[in-house]
């Protein structure tokens, strides 16, 4: 999963992982037309048409009825600015990812026929995302979809633009949104619950959690304990990495004992060291787990992960027409997911509300109290590679 934050730290190359851990706090029908991507854009001016007069009776000829033209609506655009860091240099590969999902959803509805749309991007560095929406949004705007960092987010919702239009956040704010603020954050949290309800599905009665060091894996830890509790009266033993000279007679112990699978919270490499020696317990992981593509040498078959859908199951056919990029590593497709949804949710919102549930490429989302609450799909990985669980 993806963390983002701001500040001004000086990288020069980013790794997946390090990109991970800086984007893992962001706690995919579709039928519209685009206009071309523009830096501005005003809202085309109605066409006045006019209505030809009613027909009149000739003299000494029967009455006719009234020849009544019906009236032609006028469309107007609707107007979306794409608010992203592509002027950062720290996240500009981040940011090009959520544009780029953004650009495949509008490019499918070029001949729709709900209207047209115009996308205006207007990218941003990291210190500068209020006077980039000050910039870009005018009285034409009627959606905006970012910014997408954390710190971002914060900044922008405690400012007092003198324009506000309704937003799209795609980072979570720590509460609860008020108009015209909405939330769209796939997250770790979500991802935690849903391996623990499909742990208890396939019959796991005796768990262990695993837990490598970090803050990521906190957080995905916490979230498994809170779960576990909530869902079963069974203890739930757990077990810190730590030195590798531990895991044989850890994993040993632990086959003994009864344990029949192993909830991790942790990072790709952690699980890749470990997992030679869990061969025959299932292991239940989140996308924190998978962050960049396994290497020829790794067979995680077995392993089940809870992941955005066009992550596990991007080769259906309802994911086929995006063409995601096949250069893009895990995490990456996660971002072009968020950017997937965040289109259609606004293409779905120019009558004036968003839809209240969406089957979207991060997962299954439903609006509640101003934020999409998300149902992550569960995939198995066969070889190296997950798939749709029961697919």
């Amino acid at each position: 999963m993806l963390e983002l934050k701001g500040g001004a730290e000086q990288i020069t190359t980013i790794t997946s992982r390090r990109l991970v851990e800086m984007l893992a706090s962001l706690s995919i029908g579709l039928s519209v037309s685009i206009a071309p991507l523009l830096v501005r854009a005003q809202t085309p001016a109605a066409t006045a048409v006019a209505v030809p007069p009613a027909a009149v009776a000739v003299p000494a000829a029967p009455a006719a009825s009234p020849t009544v033209t019906p009236a032609v609506k006028v469309e107007t655009a609707l107007n979306v600015v794409v608010l992203l860091p592509t002027e950062s240099p720290l996240l500009r590969r981040a940011a090009t990812a959520v544009r780029d999902g953004i650009r495949a959803t509008a490019a499918l509805s070029v001949n729709a026929t709900r209207g047209k749309v115009n996308w205006i991007e207007c990218g941003y560095n990291q210190d500068e995302v209020v006077t980039a929406y000050q910039r870009c949004v005018t009285d034409q705007t009627d959606w905006v979809i970012g910014p997408l960092g954390r710190n971002e987010v914060s900044a922008l919702t405690r400012a007092n633009p003198p324009i506000v239009k309704s937003t799209l956040l795609l980072s979570p704010l720590g509460a609860l949104p008020k108009p015209p603020f909405t939330v769209l954050a796939p997250d770790l949290e979500s991802e935690a619950e849903a391996i623990v309800r499909q742990a208890g599905d396939d019959a796991c009665r005796k768990p262990i959690l695993v837990e490598s060091a970090g803050a990521i894996s906190s957080r995905v830890s916490v979230t498994i304990s809170t779960a576990w509790r909530a869902q079963s009266v069974t203890p739930l033993a757990s077990f810190e990495m730590g030195a590798r000279d531990r895991w044989q007679r850890a994993s040993d112990g632990w086959r003994k004992s009864g344990v029949d699978c192993v909830l991790f919270a942790g990072g790709s490499s952690a699980l890749l060291e470990l997992r030679p020696y869990l061969r025959d317990i299932t292991v239940y992981a989140t996308s924190a787990s998978y962050e960049v593509e396994l290497e020829r040498t790794s067979d995680w078959t077995g392993v089940r992960i809870a992941d955005a859908s066009l992550v596990i199951d991007g080769d259906s056919e309802s994911f086929a027409p995006l063409k995601v990029p096949e250069s893009l590593s895990p995490t990456l497709i996660r971002l072009f997911s968020l950017g997937v949804d965040a289109a259609q949710l606004v293409i779905s919102a120019r009558e004036g509300e968003l839809p209240q549930q969406l089957t979207g490429a991060i997962g299954g989302l439903k609006l509640q109290d101003g934020q999409y609450r998300r149902a992550p799909m569960i995939g198995e990985f066969r070889g190296r590679t997950p798939v749709r669980l029961g697919r």
